[in-house]
């Protein structure tokens, strides 16, 4: 073979595998839209929840019976009867509750809706000092809250499913025993 046929399959070869592998494009973005694209999602979320409730109930009942003969009937013993009842009722309760999350998670897309939103799902698990840190996290975006950086804040995503769990030592120090458990079920 002479040297420019070579040069020629030599050409034809390094423009095949760059048809068949693209490198990626230097001007390209690389922001999630397809199935299978990794979005970053900075969870940032506080709750506060407080509820109070009074109950006051008060109900009274009064009832007289008599009967007794007159005139021609005056043989007929009086009977009578009185009668009375009185309930009353209080409560008081009052609750309250505050909780805060912060985390970066990475999630998958695993949908592309007709109208162009995206759903996700990412889990992330972390261990620390043999305590298992679950986060889970669903939800869909729309393509225009997410960056430039590939990343969408919590609060943008629509019907959020955010689940933190923690399994350990820990963890089962705070969950209440089986008696106090059903000691709280039965009253």
């Amino acid at each position: 073979m002479k040297a420019p046929h070579l040069l020629i399959i030599l050409l034809l070869a390094i423009t095949c595998a760059a048809i068949a592998a693209p490198a990626p494009s230097l001007f390209a973005d690389r922001i999630a839209r397809n199935v299978g694209d990794i979005i970053t999602i900075e969870i940032v979320e506080n709750s506060v929840a407080s509820a109070s409730a009074r109950t006051n109930t008060k109900s009274e009942y009064d009832a007289k019976v008599s009967a007794g003969g007159t005139g021609a009937l005056d043989f007929i013993p009086l009977l009578g009867a009185d009668g009375s009842t009185k309930s009353e009722h209080k409560g008081d309760g009052r609750t309250s509750r505050q909780g805060s999350l912060r985390a970066t998670l990475t999630a998958k897309v695993v949908e592309v809706l007709p109208n162009g939103n995206m759903r996700i799902e990412g889990e992330k698990n972390l261990i620390i000092n043999g305590e298992r840190q679950v986060t889970v996290l669903k939800g869909i975006i729309r393509p225009e809250d997410v960056s430039p950086q590939n990343i969408v804040s919590s609060d943008m995503i629509a019907d959020a499913e955010i689940t933190f769990k923690g399994k350990g030592i820990l963890a089962n120090t705070e969950r209440p025993g089986f008696f106090a458990r059903l000691l709280n079920w039965l009253f």
